[in-house]
């Protein structure tokens, strides 16, 4: 009796580093692999410590290294795949010699195609690239419901606090249910004065870890947030999200899903991120302040009147994965 020739599942190690952002949208890379055949392992350097545990127990990866923590593999690989920034890469050149990577341009030009180059140059096929994407649970322990709105107000300090909009407490007043998450330092504005929330929003900031916050969007109606790492750790647990932009890009991020919204003042000085920085507002940021809160609530309004109007059916697919299992790390 034959037995059926099975081809050998090839073991690729992939090594991500930088934000959350970064490593968020690097994920369509790790599905296209997985779907390809590949046993994939994952090493992550992130700038969070905890950036690992947000990948922990996804079944399109096999394990999940916390490089910043001092974890390594403890197998050596033939297949490698340094996915690392451009202005990370001389951190770790040294562990690599001389691997193909794609044109430092394509990173700046669409950051998402960047790592999915990786994958096409190992025979993947990515002309229909799969939307970033996060596993996670949602988590409806603290109170939160399809009614909730979530408030993401910070982002990375110095100068990158520039993409901070000021308005967080003001949209809150706008909305019943109001949950903030982040961390102390995110509840400061880019000029260092405190942001001060109304009493009813309901404050879970430093109370969280990481895998916590993303599994508490997950369960939220709608996330409001920066250019920053958790509003893309919303967009990619399949929460409505709206983004708020203004020195920074948001085309070069690459096809962000549906359930994601941008919203920008529409300056024409915008973006300014890789050009003349602050130069047209003399480092005022002005584009941030002009998105006006009644702008954004009436965003919210509008997905909130979309998803009511969903059969029970399509808002359960709101949720739906790329690969069905989710191993919990509870």
């Amino acid at each position: 009796m034959q037995t059926a020739f099975r081809e050998p599942e090839k073991t690729v190690l992939v090594h991500l580093a930088a934000g959350l952002g970064n490593i968020i949208l690097a994920t369509p890379m790790l599905l296209a692999l997985s779907r390809s055949g590949f046993a994939v392992d994952l090493l992550v350097d992130g700038d969070y410590g905890e950036t690992a545990d947000l990948l922990r127990g996804w079944s399109a990866l096999r394990a999940v290294y916390n490089g910043t923590a001092g974890e390594r593999p403890p197998q050596s690989y033939e297949l490698r795949i340094p996915a690392l920034p451009p202005f990370y890469w001389s951190r770790f050149a040294a562990d690599y010699s001389d691997p193909p990577r794609p044109a430092d341009t394509l990173f700046y030009r669409d950051e998402q195609a960047y790592y999915l180059e990786f994958a096409r140059r190992l025979g993947c096929e990515v002309e229909e690239p799969p939307y970033y994407f996060l596993p996670a649970a949602p988590d409806e322990r603290n109170e939160i419901t399809a009614d909730t709105l979530v408030l993401a107000p910070g982002c990375k300090t110095g100068e990158m606090a520039a993409k901070r909009w000021p308005h967080f407490p003001c949209l809150a007043e706008c909305f019943g249910d109001v949950v903030v998450v982040g961390t102390a330092d995110d509840l400061h504005n880019f000029d260092g004065t405190p942001m001060r929330f109304p009493s009813h929003a309901r404050s879970l900031v430093g109370r969280l870890s990481l895998r916590e916050t993303a599994d508490v969007m997950a369960a939220a109606g709608v996330v409001v947030a920066n250019d920053s790492g958790l509003g893309h750790i919303a967009g990619a647990v399949g929460t409505p999200t709206i983004l708020l932009f203004g020195p920074t890009p948001d085309a070069t991020l690459g096809r962000l899903p549906p359930n994601v919204k941008v919203l920008r003042a529409g300056l024409a000085c915008e973006p300014c991120w890789f050009g003349d920085r602050f130069g047209v507002c003399a480092g005022r940021v002005a584009c941030m302040p002009l998105i006006e809160p009644a702008t954004v609530a009436a965003a919210i309004a509008q997905i909130q009147n979309q998803v009511s109007a969903l059969a029970p059916e399509e808002k359960a697919k709101m949720k739906r994965l790329p690969l069905v299992r989710i191993q919990s790390t509870r």
